[in-house]
């Protein structure tokens, strides 16, 4: 079993996320990458793919307490950016040793880093989460038996 196959399986039963963006820093604020928008826009594409996006309240009732954290980091460099994103589906987990001992860890990720020039920060950052979340939706959709 590869990867990504013993990862997908961590998603099998879940009944819904709740989404978490990072906060973005202020200089690629200024230059148009917002976290309101990754936000909205994660949201919108698990919510079309039939994945519950989950309020607080569900959330905190929901087993293992799913969530989806995008985290995006950016250094500005003269006109560009280098930068960092990562997605995640984090949920809690307990250890075999002691069962009683619960966490928060990544179960499911992907991610990468880059290079892009200011102007093309926020496309550029937007369409690789949405790769991202892509990614996620089709691992989710095949760990619950739901990808046609």
């Amino acid at each position: 079993m590869d990867l990504t196959e013993y990862t997908r399986h961590t998603l099998q039963g879940l009944q819904g996320v709740v989404v978490v963006v990072e906060s973005i820093k202020s200089d690629a604020e200024a230059d148009g990458l917002l976290a309101t928008d990754l936000q909205a826009e994660t949201e919108l594409k698990l919510s079309q793919a039939g994945i519950a996006v989950l309020a607080q309240d569900q959330w905190s009732q929901t087993p293992g307490r799913p969530w989806l954290y995008v985290s995006v980091n950016t250094m500005k460099y003269l006109a560009s950016y280098f930068f960092s994103i990562d997605v995640q589906l984090k949920q809690e987990v307990s250890l075999p040793r002691e069962p009683s001992l619960v966490t928060s860890s990544a179960t499911w990720e992907v991610g990468s880093i880059g290079f892009v020039i200011s102007p093309d920060l926020s496309q550029k950052i937007r369409d690789s989460v949405s790769g991202y979340v892509n990614h996620f939706i089709r691992d989710f959709l095949a760990a619950n038996g739901k990808l046609t």
